[in-house]
């Protein structure tokens, strides 16, 4: 556990640091800094490959000097000499910088407190403990189906300090536990093995439930036995959560973005108030949910957590905002200025980060809302399409073009789920399929950055044999 002495410590040097850069030529400073401790385990091929603890303390500055110029720098060597050295460093970085016209930091503001963002159980797992939870998910899997290999897999317990202070008043922070389990299984019968099939859960809470992952994992190897090509048709699709906090997220995501508006990327600039997709969907991104993954008091520039509506009944109300991003737009800031990287990484994402980066514009949880049918009832409801549970490949985020193998995928006809599908894609752009959804599952999930349930769509094409 990271220890308040070792926390207090960093926060008075980091802020020893800002009052002396005040007191030279500069317009603004600030500082981000982070003191972590992380256990972690890694699973490969039924047995436990790596086990380890790391400390991660550090700061990043960002100082504004004259005509906006913004400098960057950060350390990991956290004594007081090296700290004001550090932030030195930003300021000489700023003068010789490029102008940022539109750069901006925000107000000192009144934040809010997000509940169960810390768990003290979580701060107390020690390794060997963390071991016995990796074991008793391989077991789960291999002794529900002794086809089943539990290929690969993480177990992540974290628990640590986040702060921020600077020249407008600022000096805030906050402790939080996160935690990470995940584990991939593949089957093997009779010369036939599988694609890889994964189960996982994000959580502040040190409860990671490894025998329902690892179960779950194995069911979903069984159903991938005996798989079957189909021919290229057009269909309804399901998309589970999995699918769709992948390609999908993306492709929101990079259109709902600030930055991507400000520099005329994004599908939706000029849709603001207008219609984008189907009534049946609603998207908001809230910091403030309790035990979110991704929850939060404040923002990685210090601004208020919100809980901002982006798409209502399908249409667009807000993007999402930093401080330079809304200030730039003449827009409300939403509190989305994110130091983790895009990438949907399971753990690694999670260790060295923070005060290493400067902050972009990312969501927090970006929640589909969900409504009542089940994802069976969703299925039932289908004459000719297929159920997409995974799916691998990049789309074209700007544009929306997603060509996607399909992973874990099932053949529907008349209602019912008829087999695994074979070397299949699908293809089309995520921005029509959008504006075909016909129904949203209660299934939501909890992901990184999005809790979200399965979506029908209506018209997407499956390429096949």
């Amino acid at each position: 556990m990271v220890s308040e002495t070792d926390w207090g410590f960093l926060r008075d040097s980091v802020y020893k640091t800002v009052k002396k850069l005040e007191n030279r030529n500069i317009v603004h400073a600030e500082a981000f800094f982070t003191s972590t401790q992380t256990t972690e385990v890694s699973i490969r091929n039924s047995e436990i490959l790596t086990q380890n603890k790391a400390d991660d303390s550090g700061v990043g500055f960002r100082v504004v000097a004259a005509k906006n110029k913004v400098g960057f720098a950060c350390t990991n060597t956290l004594d007081e000499k090296t700290i004001q050295e550090t932030g030195e460093k930003a300021f000489d970085i700023a003068k010789a910088s490029s102008e940022e016209p539109n750069f901006a930091l925000p107000e000192k503001d009144r934040i809010p407190k997000v509940k169960e963002l810390f768990d003290k159980a979580v701060a107390e797992i020690v390794v060997e403990e963390a071991v016995d939870i990796a074991k008793r998910a391989i077991t789960a899997a291999e002794d529900f189906d002794r086809r089943v290999i539990a290929k690969d897999g993480r177990v992540m317990f974290q628990t640590g300090w986040r702060g921020i202070t600077n020249t407008l008043g600022t000096d805030i922070a906050e402790q939080e536990t996160k935690t990470v389990i995940y584990l991939g299984g593949s089957g093997k019968q009779k010369g036939e093995v599988t694609g890889s099939c994964s189960d996982f859960i994000f959580s502040r809470a040190a409860d990671l439930k490894p025998e329902i992952v690892g179960q779950n994992v194995a069911e979903m190897v069984i159903e991938m036995f005996n798989p079957k090509p189909v021919k290229t048709f057009e269909g309804t699709a399901v998309f589970g959560p999995e699918a769709v906090s992948n390609q999908l997220f993306e492709v929101l995501v990079n259109a709902l973005k600030g930055e991507n508006v400000l520099a005329g990327h994004s599908a939706w600039t000029k849709k603001l108030e207008e219609k984008v997709a189907s009534e049946s969907l609603t998207i908001t991104d809230n910091a403030l949910r309790e035990k979110g993954f991704s929850s939060r008091s404040f923002d990685d520039e210090g601004y208020p957590s919100q809980n901002t509506v982006l798409i209502r009944n399908g249409q667009l109300e807000s993007f999402l905002h930093n401080a330079t991003t809304a200030n730039a737009l003449k827009m409300k800031n939403t509190g989305n200025a994110s130091r983790s990287p895009n990438g949907f990484n399971m753990v690694r994402w999670i260790i060295g980060n923070g005060y290493r980066a400067k902050p972009e514009v990312h969501p927090s949880n970006l929640i589909i809302h969900q409504e009542k049918k089940t994802k069976d009832k969703l299925v039932s409801e289908i004459e000719n399409g297929i159920l997409i549970e995974s799916m691998a490949g990049f789309p074209q985020a700007s544009s929306g073009m997603i060509s996607a193998h399909l992973s874990r995928a099932f053949f529907i006809k008349n209602g019912e789920k008829q087999h695994a599908m074979k070397d299949g894609m699908i293809s089309g752009m995520a921005f029509d399929w959008f504006k075909k959804i016909s129904g949203v599952g209660n299934d939501s999930k909890q992901f990184q950055n999005a809790v979200v349930p399965s979506v029908r769509v209506e018209g997407v094409k499956i390429l096949g044999a």
